[in-house]
Formats: structure tokens, sequence, C-alpha cells
């Protein structure tokens, strides 16, 4: 990867919708070669996926909350079983596993706490035998949101 593939990322991590040959324009490539790069990027898995970001507002999930988990064991089944659980869980954006007092973090967004209530419940009665204790860390404001990486060497 060079400089010019480099703020090829930058760009379309800024916005992913820029035209081609707007980019082709930045880095003064012709548009077919920035086309190139743009595959050959996705081709070696360094852009993993392209993704439209919706507002939380707009689809009425502006209750972000982080949680964090403290499981019975670490097995591996159990690991598996309760990343399996992840995947039809719709209301958590990431998840993390982590070193320290707990062994996961979670990224819920919901409507409210009600439905976050929910979640909860669903959690606790669904994986009883895996989760020990949970924490509640209610978002109270957005200070920085993004998803970007630096891309510099």
């Amino acid at each position: 990867m060079d400089d010019i593939d480099r703020t090829i990322l930058s760009i379309l991590q800024e916005n992913a919708d820029i035209p081609g040959k707007v980019i082709a324009d930045a880095v003064n490539l012709s548009t077919s070669a920035v086309e190139r790069r743009i595959s050959k990027l996705k081709q070696d898995g360094i852009i993993e996926k392209i993704v439209a970001v919706v507002s939380p507002k707009a689809v009425d999930r502006t209750l972000s909350i982080l949680v964090e988990l403290e499981f019975q064991n670490e097995h591996r089944h159990t690991l598996e079983q309760f990343q399996r659980w992840l995947d039809r869980t719709p209301e958590v954006q990431s998840c993390w596993y982590v070193t320290g007092d707990v062994d996961f973090v979670l990224l819920v967004a919901v409507r409210d706490l009600e439905e976050y209530n929910g979640f909860v419940d669903r959690l606790m009665n669904e994986q009883q035998a895996l989760v020990r204790k949970y924490k509640s860390l209610i978002a109270l404001k957005t200070v920085k949101h993004g998803l970007a990486l630096s891309v510099d060497e």
C-alpha cells in the first residue's frame, strides 16, 4: 500500500459515496486507475465493506448504552454460544471481548429504557448460565463517534 492508496482510503472513509472522478482528481490519476486500486484494496481485505451509516435519530435508536458483562466461565464453547446469540440480537451494535474485571463490553442502541429492559430480560433469561453479572453505562452525550482509522504509515 502506497501513499496514493492511503489518500484514497482517507477519502473513502470520509465519504464512500464520492464519485471516482473526484477521487481521481485528488490523487492525480485516471478514474479507471482509481477504480482498479479500490478493487485491489477490497480484494486484499483492506476495505472490508462499504456501508451506509444510518442516523440513530432517523430510526429512533438514540439511546446508547455500554454494557459490561462478567461471565461464569470462559470456556471456548461458552464464548461461541454467546457469539451466536449476539448474531441474533439486533440491539447490539458492537461487542468486544476484553481484559480486566469484565469479559465483554457491548454497545447497545435502543429507543428507550423500556426497550433496553427488554434486551436485559432476554439476555439474563437466554444466557443465564453464562452471565454472572452486568453493568449498564448510559451515554448522556456522544462526544465523538466515528469509524475512520488512521492510515498513516
